[in-house]
């Protein structure tokens, strides 16, 4: 691990410079990203190790509390890597994931590249979402994505639920193997309770709508707006029910060859595992529901 802080260095012979620190790249970066970012490179503390860097707020931890946020972040994503069968993932040749860790309050999100933006207070309590973040950085697709489109084609194609669901499922799966926290802002009930609490969501007023997106085309717009409280818990856990109960039929490998193939994850899904998404939704529905 290093300690890198942006200050001035001294040449012999040369002159002044500026150590130059890693910055991450976002493509499709938040309006509201950009200060904080901004401000975390100019006047934050980094660290790095082989696999991530970490920008933090100067005076907001102790050495020692980064250090152990740092060996957390770096041991989850070499094994999210691993899982996810990326061991040699790069962006821009740069195989490391950026962190930022502003001291705000906002909900945690990767747009793209390799850098995702996480709420100071959440990555000190241990209780942030971090690793499903990464898993979605792992996955998006390296050339046109669902990112380069309108909001309204998105809104009508995209598969939020199998992008949803994956990152959830794989988190989950690799913080049990690594001894890590997992934390799923929707369900406070641990991951072994994903049915059951799917289930009672199925008894909501918001059922029917947030059913007809998950094993679907399209996404719930209400989990962009005001809505979102209403709605999230119940498309996230659902989203990653379905998306468990597909894993314990089918296994990884055609959840893993679907994601990030733009445009053709639904058709090549059902290539996979060799039915139609509708019908294999309908299998799990009543699974969910005898139990």
């Amino acid at each position: 691990m290093m300690r890198t802080l942006l200050t001035a260095c001294l040449l012999l012979a040369v002159g002044a410079c500026q150590t130059a620190a890693p910055i991450g790249t976002s493509p499709y970066a938040r309006s509201e990203d950009v200060p904080l970012k901004a401000a975390l490179e100019t006047n934050g503390v980094v660290e790095t190790t082989r696999d991530i860097v970490a920008y933090f707020p100067a005076g907001a931890l102790s050495d020692e509390a980064r250090a152990a946020i740092v060996a957390r972040l770096d041991r989850g994503v070499r094994a999210a890597k691993r899982f996810t069968q990326r061991p040699s993932w790069r962006f821009h040749g740069d195989r490391r994931v950026y962190f930022y860790f502003p001291d705000e309050r906002f909900v945690s999100h990767a747009p793209g590249g390799n850098s995702l933006y996480i709420p100071l207070w959440r990555i000190r309590d241990d209780q942030a979402p971090w690793l499903h973040e990464v898993i979605h950085i792992l996955l998006w697709p390296s050339g046109r994505n669902w990112l380069d489109e309108t909001d309204e084609y998105g809104d009508e194609h995209m598969p939020l639920w199998l992008y949803e669901g994956i990152a959830d499922v794989i988190a989950a799966e690799v913080s049990a193997q690594e001894g890590l926290t997992y934390f799923a802002p929707m369900m406070t009930e641990p991951p072994s309770e994903l049915d059951a609490v799917c289930r009672r969501h199925l008894e909501t007023p918001v059922a029917a709508r947030v059913l007809s997106f998950v094993g679907a085309h399209g996404r719930l717009v209400e989990l962009y707006g005001e809505e979102r409280q209403t709605y999230a818990p119940a498309f996230y856990t659902c989203s990653a029910s379905f998306t468990t109960y597909l894993r314990q039929r089918y296994g990884y490998a055609p959840l893993l060859a679907a994601i990030g193939t733009y445009g053709r994850e639904m058709d090549v899904l059902e290539e996979r595992i060799g039915t139609h998404v509708v019908s294999a939704r309908e299998d799990w529905l009543a699974r969910v529901r005898s139990r």
